[in-house]
């Protein structure tokens, strides 16, 4: 049997004063790289979103951004689970989160599990 694509795993956060970036990638390479040793943070990203403040006090900006091409199977994979990726973000926002914090707790989440 074939493994297949089935959902993302977050491998990137970055936390910085006003952005908060949460990136995932498939469950296929996150499998790949953690099987060799490594630790999840080189797999591809294939989406990352990101929210922004612009500290004053209003309209907390979100962007989602996809790193493979309109070919890619993953493609589809990224795009249906944004909001997964979003959710993420906007609880490590709302409480505040430092990035071990955040890290410890959403670092190889897996995100769309059927």
């Amino acid at each position: 049997m074939s493994e297949t694509l089935t959902h993302l795993v977050v491998n990137w956060i970055d936390i910085d004063k006003n952005v908060i970036l949460v990136g995932g990638t498939d469950n296929l390479r996150w499998k790949w790289d953690t099987e060799i040793g490594m630790s999840g943070d080189d797999a591809k990203t294939i989406a990352i979103v990101t929210l922004t403040d612009n500290g004053k006090g209003y309209a907390v900006s979100e962007r989602a951004e996809f790193f493979c091409s309109m070919e890619e199977p993953t493609r589809f994979l990224a795009m249906s689970n944004l909001t997964g990726l979003f959710e993420i973000a906007w609880i490590i926002k709302k409480e505040k989160l430092t990035y071990d914090m955040a890290r410890e707790r959403f670092f190889g989440k897996s995100i769309g599990l059927p």
